[in-house]
């Protein structure tokens, strides 16, 4: 069936709108309540669909009710049926033509339940500048399917609001899905926003989320940042501890039964030994996701770890021992301050120290083969992070301030790896475990989709600090924040 008829659309808003419901449908429509025949729920839903049969609208009143009652409508009339709606009017055109695009409009996708945060959050991005689309403000006479195409053609951005309801609504995935094209194409940008933590369609895991499970604020600012073209101007934190200290103690690390430096690489190995751990996030933890739970003992072999995440000075060994292989380098104003130089594959001036960004997965996984090294599992990164007792943070479990770590945008960029020891080392003298940058793991976050991440970064807040915190990306991408550090097993070598 690909679309309902009038008798089906009846029964359906009968089944599935109240009176009130009934109204507000009708306004969203642009049709006066009051001006239809027929008398109780019943006539007017009758009145309504005859109406809008009259005036060559109907294909409006499915694409509501499909927006509306997304899954219901789904379900009653299928998959073609939702398809047929989207695809009633021409495909937004690219360039020049019938529309013109207009970078800096941002068009909302967003479940019905969601309305309250995707208007919030687009009354902010109009206060900074930006023209908005957004349903069901910007369709005008209730015209919903050319306004909803005409938004499409010209929206330079889309920003979806990610949460359940929205992986529920056959509307927002047929415009999550036309963005994804257009993006390809070169023609919009195509930005997942994430309200709710959950396990979401394995697509929208391939692209950066701007998360705002936590402070609305810090997620705006974020989104902000990030729709402007870049990172935040680098600035100097004032609770960065000397970098004197981080030399002196850079220094004092030797081979030793617990510390070890790879020659191949010049990084400085710490060993976890043997046994059992806390893993995962107890009821205890009221800023705990679902995916950590629930909280188990986990007993590991022994391994060793990297203290810190790999440099750039250490990565571009790997590059000069490989001439072939691309530098992290990618053409975007907001990887301009992390873009090494192709031709003199060097690494930005000053950040010798920085951990490495801009590497994808492959990459990552590239340099441990070379070094003959390896990824780390969660469940190793996670033991070197918080130790045996399950604390929440590699500290303790005391939130995260600026003296402990880089995160929640305060610096605006990467620091050194190290700056922030001692006070915030893991409790086997790990640094960077909490912000400064994400950490590829070994590990899938969604099986042949995407690889897990660990640690939060300086652009997160800090619930995604936390130890048991678990991220997911597109292993064929490379960010601003996201790096890697390796681990070796010495004593178990078949590990």
């Amino acid at each position: 069936m690909s679309q309902p008829d009038t008798t089906q659309l009846r029964q359906f808003i009968l089944d599935h709108f109240n009176l009130d419901e009934l109204k507000t449908l009708c306004v969203d429509l642009a049709v006066v309540y009051d001006d239809l025949g027929g008398e109780g729920r019943a006539g007017k839903a009758r009145e309504l669909v005859l109406f809008m049969e009259r005036d060559s609208r109907l294909i409006d009143l499915r694409a509501v009710l499909a927006q509306q009652r997304g899954r219901a409508y789904q379900t009653r009339f299928g998959d073609d049926a939702v398809q047929s709606v989207v695809t009633s009017t021409p495909p937004p055109r690219r360039g020049r033509g019938r529309f013109e695009r207009n970078p800096r409009q941002v068009f909302v996708s967003h479940a019905t339940a969601d309305a309250v945060f995707a208007h919030r959050l687009a009354d902010d991005l109009r206060r900074a500048g930006f023209s908005i689309w957004i349903a069901p403000d910007s369709i005008p006479s209730g015209q919903w399917v050319s306004a909803i195409n005409r938004g499409l053609a010209e929206s330079g951005v889309m920003l979806l609001v990610l949460t359940p309801a929205a992986m529920e609504s056959p509307w927002v995935e047929m415009e999550t899905n036309v963005a994804i094209e257009l993006e390809r194409a070169g023609a919009m940008r195509f930005i997942p926003v994430c309200l709710v933590k959950d396990r979401y369609d394995p697509v929208w895991h391939a692209y950066q989320w701007m998360m705002f499970d936590g402070s609305y604020e810090a997620g705006l600012d974020a989104l902000l940042r990030r729709l402007e073209g870049a990172p935040a101007t680098p600035t100097v934190s004032p609770a960065s501890p000397p970098r004197e200290r981080y030399v002196k103690e850079e220094r004092n690390v030797s081979s030793t039964p617990d510390r070890r430096i790879h020659e191949k690489t010049d990084i400085k190995l710490i060993r976890i030994p043997a046994g059992p751990f806390l893993y995962g996030s107890s009821d205890a933890d009221e800023m705990a996701y679902d995916d950590e739970k629930p909280q188990r003992t986990i007993d590991l072999p022994e391994f060793w770890i990297g203290r810190a995440p790999v440099t750039n000075a250490q990565y571009k060994r790997f590059l000069d021992a490989n001439p072939n292989h691309p530098v992290p380098n990618i053409p975007d104003k907001w990887a301009r301050p992390y873009n090494w130089d192709q031709k003199r594959r060097v690494y930005p001036a000053g950040k010798a120290d920085h951990p490495v960004v801009l590497v994808s997965w492959d990459d990552a996984k590239a340099f441990c083969d070379w070094a003959g090294l390896a990824l780390p599992t969660e469940e190793q990164w996670e033991k070197a992070a918080r130790g045996t007792d399950g604390r929440i943070w590699p500290w303790g479990s005391e939130p995260p301030t600026a003296e402990h770590c880089n995160f929640n945008g305060n610096v605006g960029s990467t620091t050194p790896v190290g700056a922030y020891s001692p006070k915030g080392d893991s409790p086997y003298g790990c640094v960077d475990m909490a912000g400064n940058v994400w950490e590829w793991m070994e590990s899938w976050y969604i099986e042949g989709v995407s690889r897990a991440l660990r640690g939060g970064s300086w652009f997160y807040g800090g619930r995604n600090t936390r130890a048991a915190y678990r991220g997911g990306g597109n292993p064929r991408s490379g960010l601003s924040d996201v790096g890697f550090r390796v681990v070796e097993h010495l004593s178990d070598p078949g590990f």
